[in-house]
């Protein structure tokens, strides 16, 4: 008798052990297990997507199955009646654990577990007050018996005629823990396979190994592996190799895929809580080298070309418009107030000073961040109101001074004014420098920053050092060299037009906080899927499902990572995702585009962004119909970018 046939005749026997008494409620609630459907939401709109949740409730000691239930089990069952208009897509299963049986392995859930479903509601849904969703579900619960359950349920929302009324409710808490525990695709990893004889030989290829993760493998097959066998893991510096025992019941031949979800514990990324990725191996002749490692140290070409990067992206902060005014306060207080070279230089040294402990200071936040297991990426303290509404004190006051209402003051020594050694100014300049361009990132910054972050702290702080470089070296070279002011006219009533320009930018910086601020404290609307009218591209909100779901689709895909503060953004949006021929090729095209707004900190948003190896934003990300496979944009994007893009495939 094959393993097939004794896993029928077992479940022939449980079922006859419980009597198979299925239990039918509206909201079941039976003796060991309970389900209910809900959602997380208050309400829907109209032509979004939103989160379905079963609510799969187990007694102590009891036990449900995954999507593969193992050598033991039934994985739960949906079926739903929808009205038209109305769309559900596959369940998306949490990573399970493993229950050993006597001699048997399964995969499943105990205590309780959320099975989530993606539902669309098409724009043209007829009926306006209400949507009505119907499922069957079917599951088995178990310990010493198997009791097998079978529940109709309902749940119905209200139509939200604004996306205001949209709330979250009691259940989000549980829809966010069980949306990190669903597995994703992370690009940065890649897997293969080789078969050698009575073994599969899985390897996962990443930037980030940890020397005593223990990896545990759930193939989507049933048939693949001994469920039961152990799994031997060998760690490479390239990455981890898993040796799975093939199963008796695989008929042999040529395996074109092995599929499923790796879990390692310890987390797969260095600053990150990924537990759980999606694999998908293809057969890989060569083996992976034999060494152990703990880490993947650096090479020093990549660190040093990750400080140049640096260095380059701190010069070209200096021209952003969040910086650039700061910049020029600084030039015309070297011609107004140091006409000495040696003062002029030694108050560059301190402005210089200002940027590189502020930098210091922010990286190691960034580090702490990361020891204690949260993901913070760059400009991230613009997501705290408080933070946002002192910034916008600060520019206020320097406006002011620049509109002349006031002077800041220097401090006298007895009675004789130090105007010409108030280096502590020159110093906290650098500090507001510093603060004021954490919302931009220049071009090649994001490759450098993804390697501070992710590295050792030592590598963090030196590709810091450079950056904060970079954006003191204009003021630094001008006060060295003056020679290189000579192109400017001397001082002037020019000066203090100039001046009153710089500060209405500043006002306009000032406005533009306030914006921010309103946002982040809900005093105004979610900053909306900008562009989202009948002329624009049609923008719905960024979340795992909702892309996955338009990759099957067949249609390329566009992701768009972005923030109120981030002034890159903005410009991006304004002068390229809202260009008429951009928004025509996206209609031309039938591109679905997704906008993740990380205005506020958002879990999913921040593990999208670490799976695509990034910490600063913007990001843009798109998916060609026909490779499938997510290409990253870089940081400045233009019209013509945009349209080679999603045009040539």
């Amino acid at each position: 008798m094959n393993m097939k046939c004794l896993k029928n005749l077992y479940w022939l026997l449980m079922f006859s052990a419980a009597g198979f008494s299925p239990a039918f409620a509206d909201e079941a609630s039976e003796t060991h297990s309970h389900i209910k459907l809900v959602s997380e939401q208050t309400a829907v709109a109209l032509g979004s997507t939103f989160w379905a949740g079963f609510d799969l409730g187990l007694d102590d000691g009891w036990h449900a199955y995954w999507q593969n239930p193992g050598d033991a089990g039934l994985s739960p069952k949906i079926k739903w009646k929808l009205p038209a208009g109305i769309s559900a897509g596959d369940i998306h299963w949490p990573y399970p654990k493993l229950l050993p049986t006597g001699p048997l392995v399964s995969y499943g859930y105990d205590h309780e577990v959320f099975l989530l479903v993606p539902v669309s509601v098409d724009s043209d849904f007829q009926n306006p007050k209400e949507v009505a969703l119907e499922a069957h579900a079917d599951w088995l619960a178990c310990k010493d018996i198997c009791v097998p359950y079978r529940a109709d349920l309902k749940l119905t929302l209200p139509v939200a005629k604004d996306a205001s009324a949209i709330k979250f409710n009691d259940f989000k808490h549980a829809f966010d823990q069980s949306l990190e525990n669903i597995p994703i695709g992370i690009p940065m990893i890649s897997s293969s396979f080789v078969s050698d004889g009575d073994y599969w030989d899985l390897r996962i290829q990443t930037p980030h190994v940890k020397s005593k993760s223990q990896i545990i493998f759930y193939p989507f097959r049933d048939d693949l592996i001994e469920h039961a066998a152990a799994e031997e893991l060998h760690v490479r510096p390239q990455g981890y190799e898993v040796k799975l025992k093939k199963s008796h019941l695989y008929q042999g031949g040529d395996l074109k895929a092995l599929q499923g979800v790796a879990v390692n514990p310890d987390g797969w990324l260095e600053n990150d809580e990924t537990k759980a990725i999606i694999i998908n191996a293809h057969p890989a002749p060569m083996p992976i080298p034999m060494a152990s490692a703990s880490t993947v140290p650096v090479k020093p070409l990549h660190f040093w070309l990750a400080c140049l990067f640096a260095l380059i992206g701190g010069l070209i902060l200096n021209l952003m418009p969040c910086v650039l005014p700061m910049i020029s306060i600084k030039v015309l207080h070297l011609l107004e107030r140091h006409p000495d070279r040696r003062t002029a230089f030694c108050h560059s040294l301190a402005y210089a000073a200002g940027i590189l402990i502020s930098v210091w200071a922010l990286g190691l936040l960034l580090a702490v961040l990361k020891s204690a297991g949260k993901f913070a990426g760059w400009g991230f303290q613009f997501q705290s109101p408080v933070f946002v509404i002192v910034v916008a004190m600060v520019l206020f006051a320097l406006a002011l001074n620049l509109f002349g209402v006031f002077e800041f003051s220097t401090p006298d020594v007895g009675s004789v004014p130090l105007p010409q050694t108030d280096y502590l100014s020159s110093f906290v300049s650098g500090i507001i420098t510093t603060i004021v361009a954490s919302p931009c990132t220049a071009p090649f910054m994001g490759t450098a920053l993804t390697l501070a972050i992710s590295q050792t702290n030592l590598v963090g702080f030196a590709i810091f050092t450079f950056l904060g470089l970079g954006l003191a070296l204009p003021i630094v070279l001008l006060s060295a060299f003056p020679g290189l002011l000579a192109v400017l006219p001397k001082p002037g009533i020019w000066m203090l037009y100039l001046k009153r320009v710089l500060g209405i930018i500043l006002l306009a910086c000032v406005l533009w906080l306030l914006w921010v601020f309103s946002i982040e404290t809900g005093m105004m609307d979610l900053f909306k899927l900008s562009g989202n009218s009948s002329q624009g591209i049609q923008w719905q909100a960024y979340s795992s499902p909702a892309v996955e779901e338009a990759r099957r689709s067949g249609h390329g895909v566009f992701l768009d990572f972005t923030a109120a503060w981030c002034i890159n953004c903005q410009v991006n949006d304004r002068l390229v995702l809202q260009n008429p021929g951009v928004v025509h090729a996206f209609k031309d095209q039938s591109i679905i585009a997704f906008k993740g707004d990380w205005t506020k900190y958002d879990p999913g948003i921040t593990k999208a962004l670490a799976s695509f190896g990034r910490d600063s934003i913007p990001v843009y990300v798109y998916y060609a119909p026909s490779s499938g496979s997510a290409e990253i944009l870089p940081q400045l994007i233009t019209p013509k970018m945009i349209l080679e893009k999603i045009t040539k495939h």
